[in-house]
């Protein structure tokens, strides 16, 4: 189907791309390409170098045994407590 797409004919696709598209545009999404190729070898090789380094394992010493600190146990505060409340006394009336 595209088997006999020569450089006049991708010229003329080029062309057209540019005429829709703007040069900025092209230009940009260039170095957002690029940049994203760069981005993703970086995490390759990096990602590649992690694998190869040997793992070194931290030395870690066991903490002195120390005393532990006294604390003196305080209960929490309690609430005051509520008092019922009466109406006063002539005061029984049904509002309903």
């Amino acid at each position: 189907m595209f088997g006999s797409l020569g450089a006049p004919e991708l010229i003329i696709i080029g062309l057209i791309v540019i005429l829709l598209f703007g040069v900025g545009k092209i230009s940009g999404l260039g170095k957002e390409l690029g940049s994203s190729i760069k981005e993703f070898r970086k995490a390759v090789k990096d990602e590649d170098a992690d694998k190869q380094a040997p793992v070194q394992q931290a030395q870690v010493t066991p903490p002195q045994s120390q005393p532990a600190p006294q604390q003196q146990y305080t209960p929490p505060p309690q609430a005051p407590q509520q008092q019922a409340t009466q109406p006063p006394a002539g005061d029984n009336k049904n509002i309903f």
